[in-house]
């Protein structure tokens, strides 16, 4: 007997990898992870990578990602460590090009819509009478992406016009 897969659970694993691989140090609009530094060590980089990628695509089809994001995500990862693998060069652009933060945005959010489609949105629970899914779905995007000071201002946006509405 199989149990469903806790989509909030793999929505958190998904996005921390991505976090951790692709943003953990911002220089103004750059931000570097783990896998940018260990991208300059011959071998342990492209093994990283190979490895955080084959565990969010996993996470995604765990969660019922759909094939084609999946795909999607697969192509990108493949192609950044392809890059990364061209010596002296393949770092330098393998730092510049997050690929694995892209594509745990993309299965976060279809995580999102399918956390929305069973009415178990990332709403808190003062706001879940009062509060729309297409809230709870934007508030998650836009944490995913680190964009704390849109988020704030949709998720009042979206309250309000429920409680209008």
């Amino acid at each position: 007997m199989s149990q469903a897969p806790d989509l909030h659970r793999l929505r958190r694993s998904v996005a921390f990898v991505g976090r951790l691989s692709d943003g953990v140090l911002r220089l103004g609009p750059l931000s570097i992870g783990l896998d940018g530094v260990l991208s300059w060590i011959p071998g342990v980089g492209e093994a990283y990578g190979a490895a955080a990628a084959v565990f969010m695509l996993v996470q995604g089809a765990r969660g019922g990602v759909p094939v084609r994001s999946l795909t999607l995500c697969a192509a990108l990862m493949f192609g950044r460590t392809l890059v990364a693998a061209i010596p002296v060069a393949g770092p330098v652009v393998a730092d510049l090009f997050l690929a694995h933060r892209w594509s745990a945005g993309i299965i976060v959010r279809a995580l999102d819509r399918r956390l929305a489609g069973q009415g178990a949105g990332r709403q808190s629970t003062t706001n879940r009478q009062n509060g729309s899914p297409a809230a709870a779905q934007w508030v998650s995007t836009a944490r995913a992406r680190g964009d704390t000071s849109s988020w704030k201002r949709r998720w009042k946006t979206a309250a309000c016009q429920a409680q209008i509405g």
